[in-house]
């Protein structure tokens, strides 16, 4: 039986567990044999999770591991992730089981769907791509690598977003708009034009607020 390892032992790495328990209990093919942080003590005081194996930095993946990224900011996504890689390391998809996907809709390696999430048909998700609770996209969509949508983000139809995006809680993107890459959308912000690229943007409609 496969050892899935959690990447991540703050809180949304408790999250991920939760989440992974889930899709054991429905049929997941593994055990969850803990987590991997710089900080040991990170469990200190919590109770009912597994233990904190070791740091990134000195595990080594064993023929059994299989990983998943429990960090939900991209740089730091990036930076574990490629470190496990590097090592040989291996990611799955992990989705909630009550996640909706359409027809003909893809998931890329190492992402991660969180419950209640509504995803149509025809959508594009790429690799290390963290899909948090309720959002919705809509048909057509593309969504790059190693983005980050936050709860109850709204993507309509035949959206672009870029790698290494940010979408905060709550925004919203109108059909057809396109999110460059490593740009970042505000929380509760409604996206009306294109953004470009290494941006942020915030308000409603959303215009840029840094650089």
């Amino acid at each position: 039986m496969k050892k899935l390892i959690i990447i991540g032992a703050r809180g949304f790495g408790r999250e991920v567990y939760n989440l992974a328990e889930q899709v054991m209990n429905d049929g997941g093919d593994f055990v969850i044999a803990g987590f991997l942080d710089d900080d040991p003590g990170k469990l200190d005081g919590m109770h009912g999770y597994p233990p904190i194996i070791d740091s990134v930095e000195n595990y080594t993946p064993e023929a059994d591991d299989i990983f998943v990224c429990a960090l939900g900011e991209v740089e730091s996504k990036k930076k574990y992730v490629d470190m496990v890689l590097e090592k040989g390391g291996l990611f799955i998809p992990l989705v909630h089981p009550n996640v909706i996907i359409g027809r003909n809709t893809s998931l890329g390696s190492g992402s991660v769907v969180t419950s209640q999430a509504c995803i149509s048909s025809e959508v594009m998700i790429g690799d290390f791509v963290t899909i948090h609770t309720q959002v919705v996209i809509g048909h057509d969509s593309r969504i790059g690598n190693w983005s980050n949508i936050g709860a109850q983000v709204f993507i309509a139809g035949n959206v672009t977003v870029k790698d290494n995006v940010t979408l905060n809680t709550r925004a919203t993107i109108i059909p057809g708009m396109t999110i460059g890459e490593n740009s970042k959308v505000g929380a509760g912000s409604v996206v009306i034009k294109d953004v470009r690229p290494d941006v942020t943007v915030f308000g409603n409609p959303a215009s840029v607020i840094f650089p």
